[in-house]
C-alpha cells in the first residue's frame, strides 16, 4: 500500500476522480499517468494492460511499458525539456531499474525502487516462493493433474479494483489469475504435470497474503455396478444406536479396500438407490460411484482393483468397474433411481390356497396399474411420511405350490414391493393381498435388473 493511503482512501483523491472513465486508447499515456499518481511494480502496472499483447507475462509487459516511458521521457530531455526532466525526477524510483543508470547519471544517488502500491513488491518473489513450495509437494505425490486457487487479502482485492474502476482499465486482469496462471505455468515446467479445470487430481492453493501453499488431494470417483449375492447384507455399513453393527458385510465394505489401494482415507459408496438388506441385487446389477477421499496414488489399474475387491469380498459381494467418473455423476446418479424402472423376483405366501385362475387375474390386474402407498411402517421411523403414486407395468407369476408362488414384477422405481405385496395393512393399495382377498406377504425378493429411464419395458 502507498505510504498515508488506507485501502479505502483511494478514491477520495482528486486525481482519482479526475482520472473517471479515461479512455484506454493511448496505452502509454494511460500508464504513464498511473505513474505518475501510483507506484506500481513490474507486475502490476503489467496487468492492468494485460489483455494486449500475446505470449507475454505481466512482469515482461510492465517492464516493457516502463521502458518505453522512459525512453520517452529521456527523448524530450535530450531535446532541452526540464518539464521532462522533473517528470523523470518523480517517476524515476517508479520506474525502478530500468530508470537507474539514466537517473544516477542525471541527478546523483539512486534513491531506489518505491513499494507497489498494490502488492507493496511482493508480489514477484512470491510467485517464486510458491511455486517452489507447490513443486517439492507435488513431487511426492502420484498425480497426473492439477488446479491452482489462489487466496487473495481483501484489502488487496479492494485496492486494485479500485485502480481498475478509477482508471477505467478495461484491458485488465486480477491479481488472482495472474497468481495462478504464473505459479500453474511453473509447475508444468519444472513437473510435467497438466492443468486440468474439470477433474484435477489435485487442487495447489496458494496463500497471497503469507505465500503459504496448501495441496488439497481431490477424490478419485470411479464409476460401476454390484451385485449382491447374499443376504443379510448391506447397501452401506449399517451402526445402530447401540455403536453396533446391524449387519455383518456391506458393498461399502467391499469396496473399502480401494481406499487402501489408491492410499486414500475413505471410500463412500454413492448408489442409484438401495435395496434392503434381506434383497439381493442380481441380474443388470445396480450402478454407483465410489469416492476415493484423499488419494495418494491414482496409477492402479482398474482391473486389478476389480478382481481385488471381487476376491476379498467371498462371493457376498461382486463388483464391475468401468471407469473414472466426474462430480457431476453423483449428483446425476443418485437423481436417476427415481427414473429407473426395476424388475423384481418374489417369492410370495399367501394364506390359503390359490389357484391358477386367480395368478392370471392378479397379473391381468396389475398391467399398467397406479398404486397408491404410503411410506412403509417399517421405515416411517427414518424416512418422511408421505403417500406415493408408483406404477407397475407388469405382473408375470409361476405357481410353486399350493400357497406359494414366483412372481417376476416390472415396477416404477420408489415402489416398495414387500408392500405391494403385503398392503401393509391397507397402506398400499391394490396390493396382491388386496386383489387376492387373502394374506399374502414377501417370503423373498431379489432385484433381477435396473432399466434406465427411456428403455424398453420388460
Amino acid at each position: 500500500m502507498a505510504p498515508g493511503l488506507s485501502p479505502g482512501g483511494w478514491l477520495r483523491h482528486s486525481w482519482l476522480s479526475t482520472m473517471s472513465g479515461a479512455s484506454a486508447g493511448d496505452v502509454m499515456e494511460q500508464a504513464r499517468r498511473l505513474l505518475r499518481e501510483l507506484p506500481l511494480c513490474d507486475n502490476c502496472l503489467g496487468r492492468m494492460f494485460a489483455l494486449l499483447g500475446r505470449g507475454l507475462a505481466n512482469a515482461e509487459r510492465g517492464r516493457a511499458i516502463k521502458t518505453a516511458v522512459l525512453m520517452k521521457l529521456h527523448a524530450a530531455i535530450r531535446e532541452g525539456s526540464e518539464e521532462a526532466r522533473e517528470e523523470l525526477r518523480r517517476l524515476g524510483p517508479r520506474l525502478g531499474e530500468v530508470a537507474r543508470t539514466l537517473y544516477t547519471e542525471l541527478f546523483g544517488e539512486w534513491p531506489g525502487e518505491e513499494r507497489c502500491a498494490i502488492c507493496g513488491g511482493g508480489l514477484a518473489p512470491g510467485i517464486e516462493e510458491a511455486a517452489a513450495k507447490a513443486v517439492e509437494l507435488l513431487r511426492t505425490l502420484d498425480v497426473e493433474t492439477f488446479l491452482v486457487a489462489a487466496k487473495i487479502p481483501p484489502e488487496t482485492r479492494l485496492r486494485e479494483e479500485e485502480i481498475k474502476a478509477s482508471y477505467g482499465l478495461t484491458y485488465s486482469e486480477s491479481i488472482g489469475a495472474e497468481v495462478r496462471r504464473e505459479v500453474s505455468k511453473r509447475i508444468q515446467r519444472s513437473l510435467g504435470l497438466r492443468p486440468d479445470f474439470n477433474t484435477p487430481h489435485v487442487l495447489v492453493e496458494v496463500d497471497v497474503g503469507s505465500w503459504s501453499v496448501s495441496v488439497q488431494r481431490l477424490p478419485f470417483l470411479l464409476r460401476g455396478r454390484y451385485w449382491k449375492l447374499g443376504r443379510r447384507v448391506s447397501q452401506t455399513i449399517w451402526i445402530t444406536r447401540l455403536g453396533e453393527r446391524r449387519y455383518p458385510y456391506s458393498v461399502e465394505d467391499a469396496l473399502a479396500w480401494l481406499a487402501e489401494a489408491y492410499e486414500g482415507t475413505d471410500a463412500v459408496l454413492h448408489a442409484a438407490g438401495r435395496e434392503d438388506a434381506d434383497v439381493r441385487m442380481l441380474g443388470t446389477g445396480r450402478p454407483f460411484i465410489v469416492e476415493v477421499k484423499e488419494p495418494a496414488r491414482r496409477t492402479l489399474s482398474l482391473k486389478a482393483a476389480e478382481l481385488e475387491v471381487n476376491r476379498k469380498a467371498a462371493g457376498l459381494v461382486r463388483v464391475r468397474l468401468e471407469g473414472t467418473a466426474k462430480r457431476r455423476d453423483v449428483a446425476r446418479i443418485k437423481g436417476e433411481d427415481g427414473r429407473h424402472s426395476k424388475v423384481y423376483k418374489a417369492l410370495v405366501k399367501v394364506s390359503r390356497m390359490i389357484s391358477d385362475d386367480e395368478l392370471k387375474k392378479l397379473e391381468e390386474f396389475f398391467r399398467s396399474r397406479e398404486v397408491r402407498q404410503r411410506t412403509p411402517r417399517r421405515v416411517r421411523h427414518r424416512r418422511p411420511d408421505v403417500v406415493r403414486e408408483r406404477v407397475v407395468f407388469s405382473v408375470a407369476t409361476r405357481k410353486l405350490g399350493r400357497s406359494v408362488f414366483e412372481a417376476l414384477i416390472h415396477a416404477e422405481g420408489g415402489l416398495y414391493i414387500k408392500e405391494l405385496i403385503s398392503g401393509d395393512g391397507g397402506d398400499t393399495r391394490p396390493s396382491f393381498a388386496e386383489v387376492l382377498g387373502a394374506e399374502a406377504y414377501c417370503a423373498e425378493l431379489d432385484v433381477v435388473a435396473v432399466i434406465p429411464a427411456g428403455a424398453e419395458r420388460l
